[in-house]
């Protein structure tokens, strides 16, 4: 009887053991080990498209088993003593471990073991940082953006890159049509959810028009003067002054560059904002730039002041409807947008 029962007992404690190990085996599981002396009083990880949250007050590793499969952001929130520190991670796979660090004012990821997309984010990071520092051009970081975006497009990790390239660009139409265009990619599932850029950058790269017969300038001659619209093809509006150090320098690479304008069916028109007629009409004279161009009046009416323009030289690129294709900052701009066509 004795042994009946002994065996009984070694039967039961095995199935608890099984239980919990597959509890904690789970293909959705997140396992969070908190090292060192400070302990939590308790955890919560929040998926951010779910909004699935899952919280733990006991454990150590505490084990976070999730109803759907782990390809997310997520947000690990700590508890201690009345205080909350939370953790931005980027997750995918299963049967995840991370050991992570209590610290005074912050909570520090140590590993993550299972996930190639969180290791992919630290990369990515480290790799941004160190252009950054270098001081890498304009051209080479957004093309080390756009490729993380294409590299990660089916994990929310995107939309992260993304925010990065937005914000670096977020003047300059062009580049963001070229993040749209690989966004475009996306599932419709992706494309809702909770961080996703889409709708930002579809306000962003939205169609304006411009109606460039409602202005004057002054001509060459010094009469008030519309500018001449026969041209049938796109127009590319440059705003300068003559005191415009890359302003000048921009002209001088532009003047080698008139013949693939027309190539492209585009038309040069130049809208200074000098003040003295001499000056400018001289330095035209001087470098013989004969294509159109135009002194604003000084008035609040300007074409200037209607598009809110602030930094020179900008360029503005219209097709022959008045529709804005998009906006430039330098040369090297306008020749990456037509290297491309």
């Amino acid at each position: 009887m004795k042994v009946s029962v002994y065996i009984l007992a070694l039967c039961l404690i095995g199935l608890f053991c099984s239980c919990d190990t597959l509890k904690t085996t789970d293909p959705n599981s997140i396992s969070v080990e908190i090292l060192g002396e400070a302990q939590p009083d308790s955890i919560k990880v929040v998926s951010y498209n779910n909004s699935e949250g899952i919280s733990s007050k006991h454990g150590n590793p505490y084990t976070f088993n999730f109803s759907k499969a782990i390809n997310d952001a997520f947000i690990i929130n700590v508890f201690k003593d009345e205080k909350t520190y939370s953790k931005k991670v980027f997750l995918n796979g299963g049967r995840l471990k991370i050991q992570a660090e209590l610290l005074s004012e912050s909570l520090k990821i140590d590993t993550v073991i299972g996930s190639e997309i969180y290791t992919k984010s630290i990369r990515f990071f480290s790799d941004l940082d160190s252009l950054n520092s270098h001081e890498i051009n304009d051209f080479d970081v957004n093309a080390f953006l756009l490729n993380g975006v294409e590299e990660n497009l089916n994990h929310p990790f995107s939309f992260e890159i993304s925010n990065h390239y937005i914000d670096k660009n977020k003047n300059y139409k062009s580049r963001l049509i070229d993040l749209k265009s690989i966004l475009d990619k996306q599932s419709d599932t992706l494309k809702a959810h909770t961080l996703s850029v889409h709708r930002v950058l579809k306000d962003l790269v939205k169609t304006e028009s411009l109606d460039l017969s409602a202005f004057e300038f002054y001509n060459r001659e010094g009469a008030l003067a519309k500018i001449d619209r026969s041209h049938r093809g796109d127009y590319l509006l440059d705003f300068w002054f003559v005191q415009c150090p890359p302003c000048v320098r921009d002209h001088k690479k532009m003047v080698n560059y008139l013949e693939e304008f027309k190539k492209n069916n585009v038309e040069l028109i130049g809208i200074s904002i000098d003040t003295q007629a001499d000056k400018w009409l001289s330095y035209l004279q001087k470098h013989n730039y004969d294509w159109q161009n135009y002194r604003e009046l000084g008035t609040d009416n300007d074409l200037v002041e209607v598009m809110n323009v602030w930094e020179f030289p900008t360029y503005i690129l219209l097709n022959n409807k008045g529709e804005i294709i998009t906006k430039f900052y330098s040369f090297e701009d306008i020749q990456n947008y037509y290297s491309k066509l």
